[in-house]
């Protein structure tokens, strides 16, 4: 026994391209088709922002409140079912069981009154006593928020080509912003008069937008003489009348058919309804009124900051397998249209920016030809934006890489990216649907540097466009599948004052490293991985002088140097028949020979440490270089062991003393247990004696516990040793105060002691 179809259909919209093509005496006369049929009350809500009271006149009600009327009660009511309740007696309904509300009487009153959600709101609970059926105008941007909230679409045309052309031009603007426009059925008004476009004509003109013109109105004298007096009700009036058995066939379609999918909230179409003519009210997000305990808005509703929309929904989505078999069968469609077309991925901007317009409208199109989905604009708009991203770029990778408060990604496998934010790891609801797509991902990375990633060669450091460091291992090296790890930088290097804010780093710090920058000092950054060495690297750089010469020296091209005279130079891996490689050391002894005022070297990770060493001894002072170390002490013992690590046979304590000559100043930094980076001390060479490298601590962080909310309390002190170099920046005219070196007392400290 088949089963029933439910009608679940709430919420109808109906439009058209202009004015004149009957969109509203065919929505008075489906309404009273729809009453009939459920035997439920059907309000038509008049959406002329103009206020002319067109639909009013035709159904004959002369005593009703407006929309924003009965908004303002709603609120009043407190919201909810009750208020839904005591709004059943406000409303006149005729006796063909339909009612008209206005959105007011006087277009000054309705201007900037009405805020999107809370209209929405309000309209979804009307929904649950009666069906609704938006009279909507394409104007102040009514249009997107009725695609956006109602269940069925109709859009009336004439067979004219002027309401054609607009049609065109709409559905292409709607197209843009991702509104799916397979929810939009076509009424083909009028279809039989003389001169006018064959129905197949005008399927034709909008065959890219994939839409059959199944409902057909024939000419009706009746409807020029509803226009002129109050006879609107041509459904009751004729019913046995052609173009009431057309409309009727209609009113039986909107009955059986499934009800597209409808947006969970309206927060991400705020954009779509900045140029309304100051209609809408855009100044805040609206709760729902029963859940509010604010003072309500203008229109009855309560206020609070707008929030970013929720990805929840397209989240829910990434985790349906049917979602990722869709992708499959659309992607390979796509990529068949682009192989047609002979497009193909350039590097230049302006390039790509259109290669990527042109895909997104393939995958629309190739959507809109599918009947099997249901999608709302959130999800459409979701669905492309992954599609495009995994075509032309780096697949679920894409929407992290855009979003700036990310400093990592990583890829554990092919389901499981993990992401780092302000220090704290979590794990994100991305993914790519298999391991070879995540593999080819990487290839895409290191192919445009001339490197490769493959069983052979299992593992590759590479660096993205943006300058973002990539480290790559797969099979059979990753025994649980390919793993990928992003290290991203900011599009703004951080400067002084913004590591002063985040309180990595104090004034007085800076300004005597700044000191030892200028007057030559070489200077070792250490750390261990994720404290922020690059970062600190490159703003240390930017205190070495425009007139001098500096080359860094990098495996992979990471440092970004403001000044304009530098040379960046990048170590190369072996080729497929183990030739070619140039190491970091092979770039230190090469660039002895290319004039350097200063030498900058990424990181020292091996034997390139006695050439950095003997460098920094022969005329290259000011130089710079970053190592992998827990404190100070460790950093200079891992500089003797890479020294080791060169093959010279010579005594460790030549290598002390290499080092004691070489290396003036240690930064050290560390990240601490709340995610927060800091330089925890800056160390001094003083010389050797017969044990050790000796070196003196002259600033330090002092931790002094932990807050409720696992923040790190402390601060930084100097230790009251003054520099050895305090007479050599007198010299160089640097007028640093005593007072500099002088420890300080925490914030509570000083309290207690008062």
């Amino acid at each position: 026994m088949p089963t029933e179809t439910v009608d679940s259909t709430k919420i109808i919209t109906v439009t058209g391209p202009k004015e004149g093509v009957g969109k509203s005496l065919i929505a008075l006369n489906l309404a009273i088709l729809r009453s009939g049929q459920t035997g439920r009350g059907v309000i038509i809500i008049d959406a002329d922002p103009l206020c002319r009271g067109e639909l009013l006149a035709w159904a004959g009600i002369t005593n009703g409140p407006s929309l924003k009327e009965l908004m303002e009660f709603y609120a009043r009511a407190g919201g909810g079912p009750k208020a839904i309740e005591l709004i059943k007696g406000k409303i006149p309904f005729g006796s063909a069981g339909v009612a008209v509300v206005p959105l007011g009487f006087h277009a000054k009153d309705v201007l900037g009154s009405f805020h999107p959600e809370s209209l929405a709101n309000f309209l979804r609970a009307l929904g649950n006593l009666y069906d609704v059926v938006i009279d909507v105008e394409c104007a102040y941007g009514l249009l997107p928020f009725a695609l956006e909230l109602s269940d069925s679409v109709y859009w009336v045309l004439i067979p004219q080509r002027q309401a054609i052309t607009a049609t065109i031009a709409l559905f292409e603007e709607l197209k843009s912003e991702h509104f799916p426009l397979d929810r939009i059925e076509v009424i083909l008004n009028q279809f039989d008069l003389p001169g006018a476009l064959r129905p197949k004509e005008v399927e034709q003109a909008l065959f890219a937008y994939n839409k059959q013109i199944i409902f057909l109105l024939p000419w009706e004298e009746d409807i020029h003489l509803a226009a002129n007096t109050s006879l609107g009700y041509i459904a009751r009036t004729k019913p046995n009348d052609p173009w009431v058995r057309s409309l009727r066939f209609i009113a039986n379609h909107l009955k059986e058919a499934k009800t597209k999918g409808v947006a969970s909230n309206l927060a991400d179409i705020l954009p779509y309804l900045t140029g309304s003519n100051g209609f809408w009210r855009l100044n805040g997000k609206v709760s729902p009124v029963a859940q509010s305990s604010s003072p309500p808005g203008p229109s009855g509703v309560s206020e609070e900051p707008l929030s970013a929309p929720s990805n929840e929904t397209a989240a829910e989505q990434a985790t349906d397998s049917r979602w990722d078999e869709l992708k499959g069968e659309v992607h390979a469609q796509v990529v068949t249209a682009m192989e047609t077309q002979r497009m193909r991925v350039g590097t230049d901007a302006q390039a790509a920016k259109a290669l990527r317009t042109k895909v997104e409208h393939i995958v629309s199109s190739t959507l809109d030809k599918r009947k099997d989905l249901d999608f709302n604009r959130e999800q459409r708009e979701r669905f492309i934006l992954e599609l495009v991203d995994e075509i032309l770029g780096l697949g679920p990778l894409e929407e992290l890489l855009r979003d700036p408060s990310i400093t990592e990604i990583m890829v554990n496998a092919h389901d499981k990216i993990y992401v780092e934010r302000k220090g704290k790891l979590t794990l994100t609801s991305r993914r790519f649907r298999t391991d070879d797509q995540l593999i080819e991902s990487i290839k895409r990375i290191v192919a445009p540097l001339g490197r490769r990633i493959d069983e052979s060669v299992p593992l590759v450091d590479a660096r993205l466009k943006d300058g973002s460091r990539v480290n790559a291992v797969i099979p059979p090296l990753a025994v649980s599948g390919p793993t990928l790890t992003i290290r991203r930088f900011s599009a703004k290097p951080l400067g002084s004052a913004d590591l002063i804010n985040l309180g990595g780093i104090t004034e007085d710090i800076l300004r005597f490293i700044d000191a030892c920058v200028k007057i030559k000092k070489n200077v070792v950054i250490s750390g261990g991985t994720g404290t922020g060495k690059t970062t600190f690297l490159n703003l240390l750089s930017s205190f070495i002088p425009n007139d001098e010469r500096i080359l860094t020296i990098e495996d992979v091209a990471e440092l970004r140097l403001q000044q304009e005279h530098w040379v960046r130079l990048e170590s190369r891996p072996p080729n497929i028949e183990g030739k070619g490689e140039v190491t970091i050391r092979d770039l230190v002894k090469n660039a002895l020979r290319m004039r350097p005022d200063r030498i900058v070297v990424g990181e020292c990770r091996g034997g390139e440490a006695v050439d950095m060493l003997q460098a920094m001894n022969t005329g290259h002072d000011g130089s710079m270089t970053t190592i992998h170390s827990n404190t100070p002490k460790d950093a200079l013992n891992r500089m003797e062991t890479m020294c080791l690590m060169s093959g010279m046979d010579l005594p460790v304590w030549v290598l002390r003393e290499m080092i004691a000559s070489a290396v003036h100043v240690i930064c050290q930094l560390s990240r601490m247990e709340d995610g927060s980076r800091r330089v925890v001390s800056v160390v001094e060479v003083l010389g050797r004696d017969e044990n050790a490298v000796v070196t003196q601590e002259i600033f330090r962080f002092v931790q002094t516990g932990l807050s409720a909310d696992g923040k790190v309390i402390g601060y930084h002190t100097a230790t009251g040793k003054a520099s050895k170099y305090f007479e050599e920046f007198k010299v160089h005219g640097m007028e640093l105060s005593s007072d500099l070196f002088k420890p300080k007392e925490s914030a509570q400290v000083k309290n207690a002691a008062s």
